[in-house]
């Protein structure tokens, strides 16, 4: 039944000799939580989960192989985000990359931290919008230039018949 419940949590994947793993929880009491780490490693090998305290001590826990090539534990912890490091014991002494619980899958909100929304965005315009709106601009600008020619407009033809013609002196 675990098994079926931590295949639909999230998992990641790890790399090397390492496949993908998890973490799910609840809470025991107000100050410790039950985990149940699940990863998967080469079948039979020996594997343990290093829990690193952020600050403080490390607790180093084996797992179990609960199928072939998958290994799981259940450990009661601190409420605390642990880093967890992945070992294959041996003669290779293989670790994976370290990784907070929250970020193997471990709810954010049985540490007390209340996730936060991300930032709704609001939807952007769309190409044939945009091209709309640079045609009214452009359409927009060149009516007003119009009105300006028209209004400040050049010398009328009615204008020079009205002006006294420059009389030249003879001479």
């Amino acid at each position: 039944m675990r098994f079926i419940a931590f295949a639909l949590l999230a998992t990641v994947e790890l790399g090397g000799v390492f496949g993908a793993a998890g973490v799910s929880g609840r809470a025991v009491t107000a100050a410790t939580l039950e985990i149940d780490l699940q990863v998967e490693a080469p079948a039979a090998a020996t594997v343990v989960a290093h829990l690193i305290e952020p600050g403080g001590r490390q607790r180093t826990v084996a797992l179990a192989e609960r199928s072939p090539g998958v290994y799981g534990g259940i450990v009661e912890i601190p409420v605390v985000d642990y880093l967890v490091v992945f070992e294959v014991v041996g003669s290779t002494g293989v670790q994976s990359q370290p990784l907070r619980l929250t970020e193997l899958g471990l709810d954010p909100a049985l540490l007390g931290r209340v996730p936060v929304a991300p930032p709704v965005s609001e939807p952007g315009l769309s190409a044939d919008t945009r091209r709309w709106g640079w045609l009214g601009l452009a359409l927009g600008a060149l009516a007003l230039a119009a009105l300006a020619v028209w209004a400040l407009g050049g010398p009328d033809e009615d204008d020079t018949a009205d002006t006294p013609e420059a009389v030249i002196p003879d001479g």
